[in-house]
């Protein structure tokens, strides 16, 4: 499913690595609406992988399948081998996604908050 924090018009969303604070694992993104003073952010919890760019513009997130959690978090060394799908997911953790025009931001983690700044 995309758009997952369900955003009016997510494509004329810009978005900014806010905070990353990767030793607390928690990474926060600043959502500015294109020419509007609103301001919302996203605050991701037990962040375990984040990759993309700092500055990008779109909020269209969407959850992909836990197989793709577990490829990348084995790909980039998150997890051993040997642990399965069901691990994960009792785990809690999810892949979430923005596919962009030359890139894809990339954010595994255990939770997700959305908030007014």
């Amino acid at each position: 499913m995309s758009n997952v924090f369900e955003i009016p018009r997510p494509d004329s969303v810009d978005c900014m690595v806010a905070e990353y604070h990767w030793n607390r694992a928690v990474l926060t993104i600043k959502l500015s609406r294109q020419n509007s003073p609103d301001v919302q952010y996203l605050k991701f919890g037990g962040v375990e992988v984040f990759s993309g760019p700092l500055h990008w513009t779109s909020v269209n997130f969407d959850v992909r399948p836990t197989a793709e959690c577990l490829e990348l978090m084995q790909h980039v060394d998150r997890i051993s081998e040997f642990v399965t799908e069901a691990q994960l997911e009792e785990r809690g953790y999810k892949l979430y996604v923005v596919e962009l025009r030359a890139a894809q931001v990339q954010i595994v983690c255990k939770m997700v908050n959305k908030y007014s700044g």
